[in-house]
């Protein structure tokens, strides 16, 4: 079988054409929570490593001026509030070292309110790359879809400096000179302003020229945009973890075989939280049976995605051909090897018969099974290696 080109991508999770790992950390240990408690008011700042989550908000009343301090609850200074790797709260000052029961009591009896919100939406965080990772084919679009165009350049254009003309009292103090001076290095400034700006905004509009004309000719069946648009449209995808893609077409260019270099069994998230309002981050580690199912989602899930964006994409494409597989260890030899786990023929009619509206209801496992795939589970739920189907089958 021959092939008219071929392209491999990398896919990074949340960035577009980078490859710079990226996405949510798989390590939760979450330390860092401020509260700065002084003259100005009480300010939570919080930051939750592994969890992206930070802000810095006032969460006190403005006291009246005639407030004064009474005693060791009416500490002024700053306190610190780190969570254990257990999510129990430990409150220091910001050297760590121990602060008096009085302001502890304070600190948890005033911001209780604000505490249990903050670990809420950490909580909330730390869950969400689990069921990014379970729901990764969510997203994926009916067939035939018009894929999005980028927006127009969404920067406004620099605003030219005001001129100010000398008055006479200028002109008095011999300011004059001056003042010319500083409004021709505004006006310099501006007019090298507006070039960097014009030209960032021309590059912008040819790019999504080039992209709406690699979709239209694609639609149509050219080859050349065939293979724009789809490096375009995968590079574009927010994956919950880092994958690859080769792909090529066949000569008539009605067929595709995609090879999708899976994620690593031990990048599927083993933990998660729950604020259950006594002011503790309670985690929950999942079993090892749990995360190897959650690996087979992401893997079926993962397979699927691809399938839909060529479908939705390319409409020439008749059958897909799509087959992933995994890095494993080989205890014969120690050596690291590529192993493929799933493989399956997709048409375009088999494809058709999927309600897009009702993904949350569905098993992409189940429809890669309908479909014929190839793919072996062991007793322990994990994948076994299998024989992929083979290129000359899109003939």
């Amino acid at each position: 079988m021959g092939f008219r080109f071929s392209k491999r991508i990398t896919i990074i999770p949340g960035v577009r054409l980078s490859i710079s790992p990226s996405g949510l950390s798989t390590s939760i240990g979450p330390r860092g929570l401020s509260m700065t408690m002084g003259k100005h008011g009480t300010y939570l700042n919080a930051g939750l490593p592994g969890t992206g989550l930070s802000y810095r908000e006032r969460i006190d009343r403005p006291r009246s001026s005639g407030s004064t301090a009474s005693g060791p609850g009416d500490y002024s200074g700053s306190v610190k509030l780190s969570v254990e790797d257990d999510g129990t709260l430990l409150l220091t000052d910001l050297d760590g070292n121990e602060l008096p029961t009085a302001v502890i009591k304070r600190v948890k009896v005033e911001q209780a309110y604000a505490i249990q919100d903050l670990l809420e939406r950490a909580a909330q965080k730390i869950n969400t790359e689990l069921e990014q990772c379970l729901g990764v084919h969510l997203p994926t679009p009916a067939p035939n879809t018009p894929p999005a165009i980028p927006a127009p350049f969404p920067i406004d254009p620099p605003s030219p400096p005001v001129i100010q003309d000398p008055s006479l009292v200028d002109r008095l103090l011999l300011r004059s000179a001056r003042m010319e001076a500083l409004t021709q290095a505004a006006e310099a400034q501006y007019q090298s302003d507006l070039l960097d700006w014009t030209a960032a905004r021309d590059t912008h509009e040819k790019d999504r020229a080039d992209i709406e004309k690699a979709f239209r000719l694609a639609a149509k069946g050219f080859s050349a945009q065939m293979e724009a648009a789809l490096d375009y449209v995968l590079s574009g995808i927010a994956w919950p973890k880092a994958t690859q893609v080769a792909y090529a077409f066949t000569q008539d260019v009605t067929g595709i075989a995609l090879d999708v270099d899976l994620p690593d069994e031990n990048e599927v998230p083993r933990r998660t939280a729950e604020a259950r309002g006594n002011g503790k981050l309670s985690f929950k580690n999942r079993t090892d049976a749990q995360v190897r199912r959650d690996f087979v989602a992401l893997c079926h899930g993962s397979l699927f995605r691809v399938v839909g964006e060529v479908f939705a994409l390319l409409p020439a494409i008749q059958t897909c051909l799509v087959s992933g597989y995994i890095q494993r260890t080989n205890p014969a030899t120690a050596l690291v090897e590529d192993q493929y786990v799933m493989s399956a023929m997709v048409t375009r009619e088999q494809w058709g018969g999927i309600d897009f509206q009702r993904l949350a209801e569905l098993d992409p496992a189940a429809t890669f099974i309908a479909a014929g795939a190839r793919v072996s589970l062991d007793r322990s739920a994990r994948f076994r290696e299998i024989s992929p189907f083979e290129l000359s089958d899109l003939d």
